[in-house]
């Protein structure tokens, strides 16, 4: 039967009535496709809401744990304190061990390692206690904090999970804050609270510079956290440095600016929202600060409100434009 022949024998059972457009469509491949996306974006986001519910019970089962041994915890031994509380951590990891590799388990892994991210520190903490250690020290702090890194780093690098890495990140943070403080601890004349700005403000770079190295890999979906983390660290930290009147810093209330515009301009290079917003918001907290410092008792509070409050529009209309021209632009 050539092609004529088939066509004519087609629109024959189409008028009898024997076949119908939708079965010819079918039968062909063709209408198929949107249905399958349709249904692939459906069971994406069952998937993303059966994630946040994971999460979610993860957080709760923590809080029904906590209160459970908060109200058992005079009636426990040394021994039993140690294992409901480091006990319980330890299962929670290997729980989500056991199940992060189980799709049929949706976000079951990860919302376990959840569960152990809260208990173990606590955990670690009762451990030293009982033991006779001293727990309110900087360097308890950084042993736990390297424990926990160590653990959720090993974990990824087995298991290449994000929830993992991230947690990893947080420990990691602890670790370097930790470290930090314990070089200048017990040094009366050195300024304690410079230095934890400074630190801060490394860690943000940091931030910063991970999520840029994420961008264009599997864990692409880090990015826009790191920004936004990095992004508050730096910019709060800058803040922060500039210090407030009487006691301010020329030189960070002068370079702060600089900071601000240089946040705006990579988040048009780099098309990051987070960038964008958080520099945004900085430059008007900045420029708020600076008018209530200098020109509240001069021109009068009322004013200085008024251009606080032009100078906060003003920084709205240019976030907006450059989001529309720049970021936003993929």
């Amino acid at each position: 039967m050539n092609k004529q022949e088939l066509l004519q024998e087609l629109a024959l059972k189409l008028e009898s009535g024997d076949l119908t457009q939708t079965e010819i469509m079918q039968a062909i491949g063709a209408g198929t496709e949107p249905a399958s996306e349709d249904a692939s974006e459906s069971s994406h986001s069952a998937s993303r809401l059966s994630a946040v519910l994971y999460f979610i019970g993860g957080g709760v089962v923590f809080l029904g744990l906590a209160f459970l041994i908060a109200q058992q915890w005079q009636g426990f031994s040394s021994t039993m304190r140690i294992f409901v509380t480091l006990g319980s951590g330890l299962a929670a990891f290997v729980v989500g061990v056991l199940f992060v590799n189980q799709a049929r388990l949706g976000a079951a892994g990860p919302a376990f390692f959840l569960i152990a991210a809260l208990l173990l520190p606590g955990g670690l903490l009762v451990t030293y206690d009982e033991f006779g250690i001293k727990i309110d020290t900087t360097f308890v702090q950084i042993q736990i904090a390297g424990i926990l890194l160590a653990a959720y780093l090993t974990a990824y690098l087995n298991m290449r999970r994000n929830v993992l890495l991230t947690f990893a990140f947080i420990f990691g943070s602890w670790l370097f804050m930790a470290t930090m403080d314990f070089m200048v601890r017990g040094v009366p004349w050195f300024d304690h609270w410079r230095f934890f700005s400074y630190s801060v403000l490394l860690l943000g770079i940091a931030y910063m510079l991970l999520a840029y190295s994420f961008a264009e890999t599997e864990r692409g979906v880090l990015s826009g956290w790191l920004y936004s983390f990095g992004a508050i660290g730096f910019l709060s930290a800058g803040l922060a440095l500039g210090g407030w009147k009487p006691s301010q810093s020329v030189v960070w209330e002068a370079l702060y600016p600089g900071l601000v515009f240089a946040i705006i301009f990579l988040s048009t290079y780099l098309k990051s929202k987070a960038l964008l917003v958080f520099g945004s918001l900085a430059l008007g907290i900045y420029l708020t600060k600076i008018t209530a410092q200098y020109f509240s008792d001069s021109i009068g509070w009322a004013f200085a409100l008024v251009i606080i409050g032009f100078l906060l529009m003003g920084v709205a209309f240019l976030a907006v434009r450059l989001n529309h021209r720049y970021v936003s632009q993929k």
